[in-house]
């Protein structure tokens, strides 16, 4: 307040600056204009999207929360009456939330706000009780669009100003010194997750992690859902309750020994490959009196156990809460549950503590116990968002959706918009939830899936609903494998983003506004879900259908300001400007910041359980500039630590820098890739570490030297070397330098290349190559069905094996493309008139065309 009277239009006066200019902020009964958003609880039951302009939602069990940013350069985050936290005296240093009530205005005080002038004190559906109990004033009589619940000449505000123009970065920063850091999850997070709503025993799980490791598909968490424990869906589906009134075996604690028979064996063996495991969980029914720690939990809060009386969820009692982790969740948690999976559905109205609920109570507790985190282990739980400050405990669960296009495009848009709260991890069911998904759309889906904080497939209970990828066309299965192993091998440069998320505030997924913030473009709906994933990548996922006709799907794309590499294409864009690009169902909108270094894990031979392990052979992908202005420099740090503990707190971590310069004359480009001796050390860090050095989309080099000592060219099909060699990728015009000596964590790696000039633009070749082989097996494809001879396509075959003839012998590789213009002119002149079937030659046109 301010002399008594509670902050208004007149009394509080805000000046800012906004692109340079001096903007005056006056408190109003809208402050949300020109906001650019946060996150919802959930997105279950949607088919599409879900308005996030909050106060369009008018219920409050959403837990609607609008983003720390706007366009208009201020927001007001409203922390009036939020229960406090105590010191933890009765709960043995664990803090505990203290509900908390203000002074009640005057009739006189609130009669005093005209009601144009009213400012909104409570949330969609809030009680007059819960109104006054605030500190607000609440007439309950009049239409929905004007607030029931409002402040009064006299009530106390609480609030916050985050007043940084479009400066969003910053704003970030500090709304998260205030309320929190981003917490950096476990690394094993970052790899894949199998999960499906289906009764699966031991027997079938493990088959199932065998059939991952038989086809080397990444895997690093298994997901078992409610089957784990008692169902009775027999007598759920009659319409029987338990004594908590919901459905009985929705809640259970007491594994299902016809399913697992021995879990701690089967939990294991699950270790033993270095899996993690979680257990989905609705608590809301309590301790009923089947459950096999029932007797002990009852006797434990004072219940006779002969009465069979359950035991209530009481979240809001510490006595609870304690025995419940200590009797019910620790012994799951011993024989070798990593972390929970809360599905909290039983309602947002069970607390009667103001600006409080289930979902961020749970998320609290959860994450936060003491016992629930022994020796130093590092939180993580998955659940729904329980409202802001919900950021300190990730990771998140979007809910059950209808797969469709429509909720595949929205969710980009919505990752990146709760980056605007910190709340960095929201992970979705790929492929959708409630039935099953066509195989492009699951394609699709699994591909955004790898550029997303969180890969996580999932399903409901359906025998017609699967997410094995395996269970597709063998089309789909290989395009969803590549996407996976691709996520797998992103893991070094995702933890790296995650911690400068603790950092700095910035989600791994986050809009193109925020390095933008003056481009109109990054505002757009157009791209809306067009997002940065980390600092070098740039992500627009395919969210539309192929054409029949052509087996393409156009997209618009918008490039910003500098020059981007389009990873699986090769093409170089020099932005602004607006591209419209064609993609085959095997292509992804990737775009790398050209200059930039990645460092990415190589494929294992072992899938299970990689990515919580440190790569001892990392690969860095250096994409040279195009056009550069010489001399050119960058570098990235790559930051590593346990993985599993909380040292990350303390500077108990590493980082390893990776420079990278480029220089030129007439007829070259000198490049050097240097990696720089360890700075800090951690419990587990490699004592020395082989590189592999990829520069991508140049051509073959003129010398190569690693440490002063002349790398040697081997053919690519060769094997191993002790000494440093380098081979050529054709079909992508990758020069790869490898057999590098192990480096030690305080030496130096240097590599210098020197590679010739083309003279012509090479860039977009790799997508070309890939199309013609894409042409080839569309037209083997139709043997036997009405053939198409090899001579009728033999410029196609011809063009198509330059990239392999370069391979096979780089020193042909100028040559090979200074005529590749010409060989593909003729192949696209060829598909005109193939004598095919004639949407088969239609397609193979369009293919090569586009």
């Amino acid at each position: 307040m301010n002399n008594g009277r509670s902050f208004n239009s007149s009394n509080l006066l805000i000046t800012y600056l906004l692109k340079g200019e001096k903007v005056t902020f006056k408190l109003s009964p809208d402050t949300f204009t020109g906001n650019l958003l946060g996150t919802a609880r959930t997105l279950d039951g949607t088919d599409g999207g879900l308005n996030l302009d909050c106060k369009t939602q008018r219920t409050s069990s959403l837990h609607c929360t609008y983003g720390v940013i706007s366009r208009n350069g201020i927001v007001v985050v409203d922390d009036t009456a939020a229960p406090p936290f105590d010191d933890g005296r009765n709960t043995n240093g664990w803090n505990w939330v203290v509900n908390r009530s203000l002074p009640s205005p005057s009739q006189f005080a609130c009669k005093a706000i005209a009601t144009a002038d009213r400012r909104d004190c409570g949330e969609p559906g809030i009680t007059g009780e819960d109104c006054l109990r605030r500190g607000c004033c609440y007439d309950g009589s009049l239409s929905t669009s004007i607030p029931s619940c409002y402040y009064g000449a006299t009530s106390t505000q609480d609030l916050y100003i985050f007043a940084y123009g479009h400066d969003y970065t910053d704003a970030l920063y500090d709304f998260t010194q205030v309320s929190g850091k981003i917490p950096l999850p476990p690394r094993f997070t970052f790899g894949v997750y199998f999960s499906r709503y289906w009764a699966y025993n031991d027997r079938e799980s493990i088959q199932i992690v065998q059939e991952y490791q038989q086809r080397g598909i990444p895997l690093d968490v298994l997901v078992t859902d409610m089957d784990w424990h008692l169902t009775f869906y027999r007598e759920a589906d009659s319409g029987v309750v338990d004594q908590a009134g919901q459905r009985i075996g929705w809640t259970g604690f007491t594994w299902d020994s016809n399913l697992f028979p021995d879990p701690k064996s089967f939990l294991d063996w699950c270790k033993s490959l270095g899996l993690k495991n979680t257990l989905n969980l609705h608590p809301a029914s309590g301790i009923q009196p089947w459950e096999e720690k029932y007797v002990q939990m009852a006797q434990a809060m004072g219940i006779d156990p002969k009465t069979k009386k359950y035991v209530p969820f009481d979240f809001t009692d510490p006595k609870f809460i304690t025995n419940f982790f200590d009797i019910v969740l620790s012994a799951i948690n011993e024989q070798g549950i990593d972390f929970w999976w809360l599905d909290w559905q039983q309602g947002e109205d069970w607390i009667d503590i103001s600006k409080s609920n289930p979902t961020f109570w749970l998320n609290y507790m959860f994450f936060t116990y003491p016992k629930q985190w022994a020796n130093g282990k590092r939180p993580i739980l998955l659940h729904r968002w329980g409202g802001l400050g919900n950021h300190r405990y990730q990771i998140g669960f979007s809910g059950d959706v209808v797969p469709s296009l429509d909720s595949l495009n929205f969710q980009p848009f919505f990752t990146s918009r709760a980056a605007n709260v910190g709340y960095g991890y929201w992970s979705h069911d790929l492929g959708g939830h409630t039935q099953p998904s066509p195989p492009q759309l699951y394609t699709r889906w699994v591909q955004w899936g790898a550029f997303s904080p969180i890969f996580r497939t999932h399903c409901t209970k359906n025998a017609n609903n699967d997410r094995r990828i395996w269970t597709y066309p063998a089309e789909n299965y290989e395009i969803m494998r590549d996407a996976m192993l691709l996520r797998s091998s992103l893991v070094p440069y995702l933890y790296t983003a995650a911690r400068k998320a603790y950092d700095t505030g910035i989600a791994i997924l986050s809009p193109l506004y925020y390095r933008f913030p003056e481009a109109e473009e990054a505002y757009l709906d157009e791209f809306m879900n067009q997002y940065f994933f980390g600092d070098q990548i740039m992500v627009a996922p395919v969210t539309s259908p192929l054409n029949t006709t052509t087996g393409l799907v156009l997209k618009n794309i918008w490039i910003p300001p500098g020059t981007w590499v389009e990873w699986f294409s090769g093409q170089s864009y020099t932005g602004p400007q607006t591209i419209t690009s064609s993609y085959t169902l095997d292509e992804i909108p990737v775009f790398v910041q050209a200059g930039s270094i990645l460092p990415v894990a190589p494929q294992s031979t072992n899938s299970i359980g990689q990515a919580q392990k440190l790569p001892e052979t990392l690969h860095l992908l250096v994409f040279p500039p195009v056009n550069m202005q010489s001399p050119f420099t960058s570098q990235y740090s790559l930051y590593e630590d346990d993985g599993d503990s909380e040292e990350y707190h303390t500077g108990v971590y590493a980082n390893t820098t990776f420079l990278f310069s480029a220089s030129e004359d007439d007829n070259q480009y000198i490049f050097t890739v240097q990696v720089n001796p360890v700075e800090g050390a951690f419990e587990g860090m490699l004592k020395s570490r082989n590189y592999e050095v990829h520069l991508v989309g140049f051509l073959p080099p003129d010398q190569i030297q690693a440490n002063g000592q002349n790398a040697e060219y081997q053919n690519a099909f060769a094997s191993s070397s002790s000494t440093p060699t380098w081979t050529y990728e054709g079909e992508t015009l990758t020069v790869k330098i490898a057999n590098l000596p192990a480096v030690q964590p305080e030496n130096t790696l240097t590599v210098k290349v020197s590679v010739p000039k083309p003279g012509f633009d090479v860039s977009g070749f790799r997508k070309k190559a890939r199309r013609l082989m894409k042409a080839k097996t569309l037209l083997d494809n139709q043997w036997g069905i009405k053939t198409v001879y090899q001579s009728d396509f033999d410029h196609i075959l011809n063009a198509g094996e330059t990239g392999r003839k370069m391979t096979y012998n780089p020193s042909l590789s100028l040559s090979l493309l200074s005529t590749f213009p010409s060989l593909y002119k003729a192949a696209v002149n060829e598909s005109q008139y193939l004598t095919a079937d004639p949407a088969i030659q239609l397609q193979t046109y369009s293919l090569l065309s586009s």
